[in-house]
């Protein structure tokens, strides 16, 4: 079996792992049908099974699962200073000689805002992982890779899809990428922040069906692999390398799985290259703070109500928690059976059943992707029944600090919540990285934050979001030459993109990386709310104006 067939096949499993050891001692431990390095840390391996289940998915341990993520985003450019800096032609700032890397649903690229004067393209390239028959880019062999040129060729034909095939059939990637860097247009009150600015883009390919089962994902809804965002990611890096300019890359992807202590995959390995010269990651804060979806277990005796308005196929839950100690477990279904005493054993599988609601749960004790104590209990409810489900824990200290935490609004079919709700600490997995730059959205309209937006501080309170950006009905490029107005984190964090070009394309010649980035962001931000920070406005309002005259 080829790479390219174990990447789309259904009876091959994906898994990620820490590369230490070194490929050859990676294949002897998991003999994989592929490996794919993402750099001398992290790989990517692919087993072909006969047996497809939640047991073979948790073969190699839970923190070698990738965690699937959905998209974030449903007057600004006055607000946020950008407008200011275009009036002052000593400054001359619109993102010249930088890129702007999206890994999301890809880019119609016919679109008259991602087009010059002359009718070429400003977008240096797309790799479309969705294409089947393509043979991949230079370090990932799926997918069909087209560059400038081919795109060129595309915009001179009578039917630009004959020549390049790629489309966006969403157009949330259409819309972030114009955002950032969509050309003016007057009619339509639109210019995107940075308009000078070149794109790569990475089409996404949607989650495997045996992922979407055992997250209990709807199928019609946009799902992506952490492992095709990661490899995603790698190749733009790889792109603005080649190329040698500077590179801002946005994921406008979240998840509420995970520790959401920057410990999985994702946010490892877009930690690692903040640091690198002329690279910063900028992320969505999520959508996900008044959706009723995080609980705080502070008690050493505490029980967690889980209210299941209609019957569904199933959800997730995952409890994070911290040891020293143990932690002891006690479920009820809505009709009363209780299963108790269930001691947390790392490593260890339970299937629990009601039968009465005729619902399975199974349980997986695992741990964290980072050397830490951070360990999970992941919960896997199966055609769970109407009503009020109950989770005793029992821990061995007063003020555990755990945390629980339901999927993301759109990967659940029916209304699932808990009673007791916390709001805070909902920013999404992809953006509690230490220096990932993680971006929350408010209304400008009606100067108020956006109703849904994620909350900080991280399990360990560190200060997320870091700003907060126009999101909430901004104009933008939507597939087929049309306009529209989205909504969400994810668009909040495009914007910012498009300010971090302008900013990159200021202090070019400091070679700044995005540790530097999220400073100067930070530096330049109005302040809201109290205190400061806080776990709403983060350092406050992005105001590019400001960082880029005060430092």
């Amino acid at each position: 079996m080829t790479c390219r067939e174990a990447v789309f096949s259904e009876n091959v499993l994906d898994f990620l792992i820490n590369n230490y050891p070194g490929e050859e001692n990676v294949r002897q431990l998991y003999q994989p049908d592929c490996y794919l390095p993402l750099d001398n840390i992290q790989a990517i391996i692919y087993r072909e099974t006969s047996v497809i289940n939640s047991e073979a998915i948790e073969r190699y341990g839970f923190n070698t699962i990738p965690n699937v993520y959905g998209l974030m985003s449903e007057e600004a450019l006055e607000d946020s200073g950008v407008l200011r800096i275009r009036r002052q032609p000593y400054l001359d700032l619109y993102g010249q000689g930088v890129l702007i890397g999206f890994v999301d649903t890809g880019i119609d690229y016919t679109h008259e805002a991602f087009i010059n004067a002359d009718n070429t393209t400003r977008i240096v390239s797309i790799w479309d992982q969705t294409n089947e028959s393509g043979d991949g880019s230079d370090s990932f062999p799926y997918g069909r890779v087209y560059e400038r040129d081919e795109i060129d060729q595309a915009l001179a034909a009578d039917n630009p899809f004959e020549v390049v095939e790629t489309r966006d059939e969403n157009g949330h990637g259409t819309f972030l990428a114009g955002v950032a860097a969509g050309n003016e247009k007057r009619s339509e009150g639109f210019s995107g922040v940075a308009p000078l600015a070149e794109l790569v883009i990475v089409k996404c390919k949607q989650a495997k069906q045996v992922y979407r089962d055992y997250y209990s994902i709807p199928s019609d809804v946009p799902a992506y692999q952490e492992n095709d965002i990661l490899t995603g990611i790698a190749h733009i890096m790889n792109v603005a390398q080649r190329e040698r300019k500077p590179v801002i890359i946005c994921i406008g992807l979240g998840s509420n799985m995970g520790s959401h202590e920057g410990g999985s995959y994702l946010s490892q390995f877009m930690e690692r290259y903040t640091a690198v010269t002329g690279v910063a990651m900028i992320a969505c804060a999520g959508n996900e703070g008044n959706a009723r979806h995080h609980h705080l277990i502070n008690r050493k005796e505490d029980t967690i109500n889980i209210n299941v308005e209609r019957s569904l196929d199933g959800f997730m839950a995952q409890l994070w928690w911290r040891s020293p100690g143990k932690l002891q477990l006690d479920f009820t279904s809505p009709s009363g059976e209780s299963y108790t005493g269930i001691q947390v054993m790392i490593g260890e599988r339970r299937t629990i059943r009601f039968s009465t609601e005729n619902t399975v749960v199974e349980l997986y004790f695992g741990q964290s992707q980072e050397i830490s104590n951070e360990q999970v209990v992941s919960m896997r409810f199966i055609s769970p029944k109407t009503g009020i489900w109950k989770i005793r824990t029992t821990a061995d200290y007063e003020m555990p600090g755990f945390h629980i935490w339901l999927p993301i609004r759109q990967f659940l079919t029916e209304e699932v919540v808990f009673l007791e709700p916390n709001p805070d600490t909902t920013i999404s997995s992809s953006g509690t990285g230490t220096y990932t730059i993680t971006v929350s959205a408010y209304d400008v309209v009606e100067d108020s934050l956006y109703l849904q937006a994620g909350r900080g501080f991280t399990v360990t309170g560190k200060v997320k979001p870091e700003v907060v950006a126009p999101g909430v009905n901004l104009t933008g490029p939507y597939p087929r030459n049309r306009y529209g107005t989205m909504t969400g984190t994810g668009v909040a964090a495009a914007f910012s993109a498009g300010v971090g070009a302008l900013f990159m394309q200021r202090y070019s010649r400091f070679f700044i990386n995005g540790i530097m980035l999220r400073e100067i962001f930070i530096r330049g931000a109005v302040q809201r709310g109290e205190p400061f920070p806080n776990t709403e406005w983060g350092y406050g309002i992005v105001d590019a104006y400001a960082s880029i005259t005060d430092n």
